[in-house]
């Protein structure tokens, strides 16, 4: 017959201890970001210029995020200037990790298009970032994220209670830490989709060649409300929620 092994007051009590000090050391839960739409409206040089596209798909573990942005409304008549910009990332139970970005800019000069690609590329087995066009590389660093995903790893921080004192903003042009300078957990945000404030948490990065902040709206699932950058040379980018970002 099958006997129980026997287990001492005493071991028994050592084992509740060791799985209560487990418990509270893992996780309580993990959270994905969930595939969504998005439309933003964007702001530069004091004017609304026109919106962005934003979408996420994941199959498997394996996550596409896209923008397509173009001018709309009276900035059409005289910007004509789009980008669409794709970002793969690897998305587990509770991580989040860049892979690469592709942008295709389309310009304009007496109504002719000019495209121009730039990759940026992780090749894991040197453990280093590329950037194939210029020939330029970086070292590859823990939450390491270009300017157009660093907005949802942040949200993806947020739901899973991580920390977010280690990000690494990766641009064309440099590598740079982030600093959390400032948490902000009873902000708000106003929309015209809205009759009343939204409740927000804003966040506020800084950096070598940037700054930025940001605002998650605990309505929608800690989703990005408002995301601001500005560069060394002042110059600032707003993105500001057109309507209630949508899950698939």
């Amino acid at each position: 017959m099958f006997k129980f092994p026997h287990y001492s007051k005493k071991t028994f009590g050592l084992n509740a201890v060791a799985f209560l000090c487990l418990s509270l050391t893992q996780p309580s839960y993990a959270a994905k970001l969930s595939n969504f739409k998005a439309v933003f409206n964007v702001e530069a040089v004091g004017l609304t210029l026109g919106q962005a596209k934003h979408s996420m798909q994941c199959k498997d573990s394996i996550c596409t995020l896209k923008s397509d942005a173009k001018p709309s409304g009276f900035a059409a008549a005289f910007f004509k200037d789009s980008s669409h910009e794709t970002i793969r990332l690897h998305q587990t139970e509770n991580t989040l990790k860049w892979q690469s970005y592709h942008k295709l800019g389309i310009s304009y000069k007496n109504d002719i298009a000019k495209e121009k690609t730039m990759n940026l590329k992780l090749v894991t087995a040197e453990n280093k970032v590329i950037y194939p066009e210029k020939k330029r590389e970086w070292p590859m660093q823990p939450q390491l994220f270009d300017v157009m995903s660093i907005a949802y790893a942040i949200q993806h921080a947020q739901l899973n209670n991580q920390p977010m004192n280690n990000f690494t903003l990766q641009d064309s042009n440099f590598q740079d830490k982030l600093t959390l300078k400032s948490t902000n957990n009873k902000d708000y945000l106003g929309f015209e989709f809205t009759d009343n404030d939204l409740d927000a948490i804003k966040y506020r990065f800084t950096s070598k060649h940037a700054e930025i902040e940001l605002w998650l709206l605990p309505k929608y699932n800690y989703f990005p409300g408002k995301i601001r950058v500005v560069n060394k040379d002042e110059k600032t980018i707003t993105l500001s929620l057109a309507e209630p970002p949508k899950t698939l």
